[in-house]
């Protein structure tokens, strides 16, 4: 006879019976388990939480091996902690696989994802309700005024500035201007994250994007421009016209159309690539992610920032794999589906936190 009483919530969790109670609880079980409960209110806490937890799972078939419960609350104690994130995991899984064996199982996926189906329609929405003036010092005395567009993580939006020129601004990216845009001798504007310009001409007004430590200088043409803080590069991709860019260092490029530029901030080096398929790097204002032989720890942030998910995986070797794929407006689990190979990984979700348990790559 099991000693229920000496459980924790894990134990509970992991039990055939307790299982069995949550899911399809029948008069006997119903009637034991009321009865424990009643006799030892101590358990209550425990209970509650093992129930919460399997109740995530309503619906589908619950298997859960004992030896993955510690890993999953040790993500989860981890994300509380320290916010982990695919930019963050790499180190965390390397530190805690010292100590912990990690699991492989094969679990399913909550409702809860199907959320994210309608991801694209609600990123369309405009982004005027995030646009605000704030007041920012510049030289001792004046202050000037700008506008800021924040898109929050799973979103995405496009506006139009004063002088006709369009911007598609991309998930967990900012976007700030001066009130008067017009009146100076160029027209800049500030990035934080990724954008798509397609600028109205004006010779006598340069256009001028300032990302990170690099100035992009235009006249008249359509450029995407991505920057996010904490990866240390600016990348501008010319889909048509000329733009000039410019980073901390001395070195000045001008591209021409069908060519990429990659400033790496910490190293202050400037490189060029030529003859690149501008859609896989502008298709995402269209909804559509373009990944071309790409190692997973730079798919992740991206579907990260798409999703708005914090993604975690259990095995550091799989962010080196490499992936070439096409996704149209697809829903998270979709998404899941398409990296994974055979029956090989594993999915579930935590809020909106998604753990990856097995292999992406081929053996």
């Amino acid at each position: 006879m099991k000693d229920y009483t000496k459980y924790s919530a894990d134990d509970f969790i992991g039990d055939d019976s307790f299982i069995r109670w949550v899911k399809s609880p029948t008069k006997d079980l119903d009637g034991f388990w009321t009865a424990f409960l009643a006799q030892n209110p101590q358990k209550e806490e425990e209970i509650k939480e093992a129930t919460n937890f399997l109740k995530l799972f309503d619906g589908q078939p619950v298997m859960i091996p004992t030896e993955m419960l510690a890993n999953l609350h040790q993500q989860i104690n981890d994300r509380i902690d320290v916010p982990a994130s695919a930019s963050t995991v790499h180190q965390i899984v390397r530190l805690r696989s010292r100590r912990i064996r990690m699991f492989s199982y094969a679990a399913v996926i909550t409702a809860s994802l199907l959320a994210f189906s309608s991801w694209f329609f609600i990123n369309q929405q405009p982004s005027t309700r995030l646009m605000k003036s704030v007041a920012v010092p510049k030289g001792s005395d004046a202050k000037v005024h700008l506008q800021e567009h924040v898109i929050p993580k799973g979103g995405r939006s496009l506006i139009t500035l004063e002088d006709g020129t369009k911007v598609w601004i991309n998930a967990d990216s900012r976007l700030e201007y001066s009130n008067d845009f017009l009146s100076g001798e160029t027209r800049d504007v500030y990035l934080q994250g990724e954008a798509y310009f397609d600028v109205t001409p004006d010779k006598s007004r340069p256009f001028i994007v300032h990302v990170q430590d690099v100035q992009i200088k235009v006249l008249g043409t359509a450029f995407n421009v991505k920057g996010y803080h904490g990866e240390h590069k600016v990348e501008a991709t010319l889909v048509h016209g000329k733009i000039s860019l410019s980073g901390a260092s001395a070195d000045v490029v001008t591209l021409a159309a069908n060519q990429r530029a990659v400033y790496l901030t910490e190293k202050k080096r400037l490189l060029v690539e030529h003859n690149v398929v501008t859609d896989n790097y502008t298709s995402w204002r269209n909804g559509v992610l373009v990944f071309d032989d790409q190692p997973l720890y730079e798919i992740l942030p991206i579907l990260e920032r798409t999703f708005n998910v914090a993604i975690h995986t259990d095995q550091a070797s799989s962010l080196d794999c490499r992936f070439t794929a096409k996704i149209n407006n697809m829903s998270l689990d979709e998404v899941l589906e398409l990296f994974g190979t055979s029956d090989k990984i594993g999915y579930t979700v935590y809020a909106n936190e998604v753990y990856i348990t097995g292999s992406f790559c081929n053996d």
